[in-house]
């Protein structure tokens, strides 16, 4: 530790020299380097140390920095030992270094028997700890001249009938220019259309043994995949085969083509497939592919089991099981080192272009009008298939990281999985591979990994072995601790014939449980043996039989936790004797500045806080909170009990119950000497004060309803009386001479009465024809029966 703080401080000092004359800033950027230096010195030895790890298995689990003394009688001179620590802090506390459990990082490089010619190293042992990391390097160095082997795969429906001729000139031109590339050069060749089922194809009778009847031509079946000719050397034969392939055809424009690729990739006996050759797979096309989940429009839920279903180099399996997925078809071309080549033919070559990124291994190139530039695309494609060179990782093991990183020859650093470019067969491409475990917990599984080159028929295989015991639990060496002994319990070690290990969960956790619903050890600590080790934090200290107790998640009163007056203990402060508070901050003896003058502390209705009342009750006010108008009184609450002030008035039963029921009452009640309390209430004054009120009441709603009838009245006098023509007094007088004719109706069966008024021109002079009188009326009274007729209209039109 010494050490490395002078390393820290020299650090710093050598930043400050270089920017001395930069002023203060240089200072500052000084001093954090040194704190930062520090910090990662610390580091290493707070996580070994705080952890409290109580046996060997655990300590080693931390990290590969710590380490655990199993010498008998070390002593770290602390309150207890502290096995687990750095290995030099160890060695600083007196533990001898033959007595430090630290298992070291092993690479082991098996050369012998050693095959690989261009993938080297080919296996690797590789034995790791928790949390830590191995490095090895892998080489590729490729070929000059490999094996190549070159399988056509073709679309045979009648729009590629003028590529599938071209095919017939191709073997020769094409082998001769392979040549400059491999010694050992073969040719293979197979057909495919789509599935044979509706709607990807005419099921019509007419048409189902020729999909091209109705252009005149003779066109041979529709089919999924049909193996022609297996991988040969002999270019006439390749030729023959070609020239003898007929054009078929379907409907739908998307062809069955990924089909008849995974066919061909896993189909490696069929094919004629070698191991040690470069595998090519050539895709002719001028239309997209069916993905998977496409053929449930014919009814086909089956999904493609990605194995080889080849009978009489037909594929069988093409109408009841579905086309395969993009991920399983990559995997399979994978798996089985095919380097795909789409040569595609019109618009749909971006189609195949932008599935390269999901395709490792694979190329695209446009083809022109019937196919003139073949060879050159397959001679380019290869170019550039052989010259890329990347690494991924296959069979992953659960809990170990794997990180590959290419240096190219041109010296740049790339991830493995991009690989390197341009390499020539004078290269060697360099992956320095680093291997991580991160912990203990895995158990079972896979214990090896594959690192594969694409494209190469070479792989190499990563052994993992994981160290996660201790040597000093192998025997019954009593010299040799694997557990602390400040925890050591006979019941919590476990020993049989050959090995004696430490059981911590042999004991029930109960033990280190204050309650049954609490966490272990308040869940600030592990336990170990039924005894609870806290955990030691940055905060502060965490202690107590279950960790409940700590110094730092009280609150802080003036800086100073609980006022500097109290423990902290589950977040609430314990105060000392004499402090009251929830933050202890104040004195006992303020509790008396609450006491009211009859003794109570604030009325009994609240509690004293520092001097003060604080009302609990939210309907008290007041300084003593004895202000209280809606509280019920003492009187009524024990109103009961007052008549055993008196016994010397009661019956013996009743005495009984006053005893009994009543005791605590007579030794707590406080009976004020007013007649409020003492006398009984007056029944006869209240019925009279309730009489008086409903009487009033009623009085008053007689009142309301006199007054609502007396306007109601009004209102339809008033209404009435609106009706009436105003007139004048000597209108009245005129009206006396006017004679009068009384008719009298029945209500069974009303008369019709009609009117016949006639109209008058302004000189004539109306003349009633009444027997009483015959003289006639004066101009004044005609002029006012005229405009009462109008009226009389008027309301009748209404």
């Amino acid at each position: 530790m010494m050490c490395r703080s002078a390393l820290a401080f020299l650090t710093a000092a050598f930043v400050g020299l270089q920017n001395c004359q930069r002023g203060p800033v240089s200072f500052l950027r000084a001093a954090w380097v040194f704190s930062l230096v520090l910090g990662l010195s610390r580091s290493e030895d707070s996580r070994c140390v705080s952890s409290n790890a109580a046996s060997c298995a655990r300590c080693l689990a931390l990290g590969p920095e710590c380490g655990w003394c199993v010498q008998k009688d070390f002593i770290s001179g602390e309150s207890r030992s502290e096995r687990c620590d750095t290995v030099s802090n160890l060695i600083r506390k007196g533990c001898s270094a033959d007595s430090i459990e630290n298992p070291s990082v092993h690479v082991i490089v098996e050369s012998e028997n050693e095959i690989n010619t261009q993938v080297t190293p080919e296996e690797v042992s590789i034995q790791l700890r928790p949390g830590a990391e191995a490095n090895f390097m892998l080489k590729i160095h490729p070929l000059k001249k490999y094996p190549v082997d070159l399988y056509y795969l073709v679309d045979v429906s009648a729009s590629m009938h003028n590529n599938i001729e071209k095919l017939n000139s191709v073997g020769n031109d094409l082998s001769r220019k392979m040549a400059f590339f491999s010694h050992d050069f073969r040719l293979g060749f197979g057909s495919y259309v789509d599935k044979t089922v509706s709607p990807y194809i005419s099921i019509h009778p007419e048409r189902i043994h020729n999909q091209c009847s109705d252009y005149n031509l003779d066109c041979m079946p529709p089919h999924g995949y049909i193996h022609v000719l297996s991988l040969t050397e002999n270019i006439t034969e390749f030729e023959k085969a070609v020239h003898r392939q007929k054009i078929s055809g379907n409907i739908d424009t998307p062809e069955g083509g990924f089909d008849a690729m995974l066919q061909a990739a896993v189909c490696e006996s069929h094919i004629g497939w070698r191991k040690e050759a470069k595998r090519l797979l050539l895709v002719m096309t001028d239309q997209t592919s069916h993905l998977a989940l496409d053929s449930k429009l014919a009814g086909i839920v089956v999904p493609n089991d990605g194995n080889c279903h080849l009978k009489n180099n037909v594929y069988i399996k093409s109408t009841t099981m579905e086309h395969p997925s993009l991920g399983q078809l990559s995997a399979k071309l994978i798996d089985n080192n095919i380097n795909v080549i789409f040569a595609v033919q019109g618009k749909q070559f971006h189609w195949y272009k932008d599935l390269l990124p999901l395709l490792p291994g694979t190329i695209a190139g446009e083809i022109e009008s019937k196919a003139a530039n073949l060879n050159n695309l397959v001679v380019e494609a290869y170019k550039k298939l052989i010259s890329e060179v990347k690494v991924q990782v296959e069979n992953q093991v659960h809990g170990v990281l794997f990180n590959v990183t290419a240096i190219c020859p041109d010296g740049a650093r790339k991830p493995g999985a991009v690989g390197c470019g341009n390499v020539t067969s004078n290269d060697e491409v360099l992956f320095n591979v680093t291997v991580t475990m991160k912990n203990c917990e895995v158990t079972g599984g896979k214990s090896f990994a594959i690192l594969k080159p694409i494209g190469f028929n070479e792989t190499t295989k990563i052994h993992i072995h994981r160290s996660c015991r201790c040597q000093c639990e192998d025997s019954r060496r009593p010299e040799r601790q694997c557990v602390d002994e400040a925890f050591l319990d006979p019941k919590c070690l476990h020993c049989d014939e050959s090995k004696c290990h430490l059981s911590e969960h042999r004991l029930p956790s109960e033990s280190c449980q204050s309650h049954k619903d609490q966490p272990v050890c308040s869940g600030r600590g592990v336990c170990v043996c039924g005894k609870c080790l806290c955990h030691k934090m940055k905060l502060g200290k965490v202690y107590g039989q279950f960790c409940e107790k700590d110094d730092f998640s009280c609150p802080y009163h003036h800086g100073s936790l609980c006022a500097g007056h109290g423990e902290c203990e589950a977040g609430r402060c314990q105060c000392f004797v004499g402090w009251e508070g929830d933050r202890c901050q104040c004195p006992s003896a303020s509790a008396q500045q609450c006491v009211n003058s009859q003794g109570q502390v604030c009325s009994g209705r609240g509690t004293c806080v520092c001097g003060k009342c604080e009302c609990t009750d939210p309907r008290s006010i007041g300084r003593f909170c004895e202000h209280c108008p809606t509280c019920p009184t003492a009187c009524s609450d024990n109103w009961n009990c007052l008549q055993c002030l008196h016994p010397h008035n009661l019956s013996q039963a009743l005495r009984d119950q006053c005893k009994t029921s009543c005791a605590l009452a007579e030794q707590q009640l406080y009976a004020d000497q007013i007649p409020e309390c003492l006398s009984t209430p007056s029944y006869l004054r209240i019925f009279f004060i309730i009489f008086i009120v409903t009487f009033l009441i009623g009085l008053l709603k007689v009142l309301i309803v006199r007054q609502v009838i007396l306007q109601w009245n009004s209102n339809k006098i008033k209404s009435s009386s609106d009706y009436r023509a105003p007139t004048s007094k000597k209108d009245k007088l005129l009206l006396q001479s006017v004679c009068t004719r009384t008719v009298t109706y029945r209500r069974e069966k009303p008369e019709e009465i009609k009117l016949d008024i006639s109209k008058l021109n302004a000189h004539e002079t109306f003349r009633p024809s009444c027997p009483e009188s015959t003289e006639p009326y004066s101009p004044e009274f005609l002029k006012v029966q005229n405009w009462r007729k109008v009226g009389d209209k008027v309301r009748d039109s209404e």
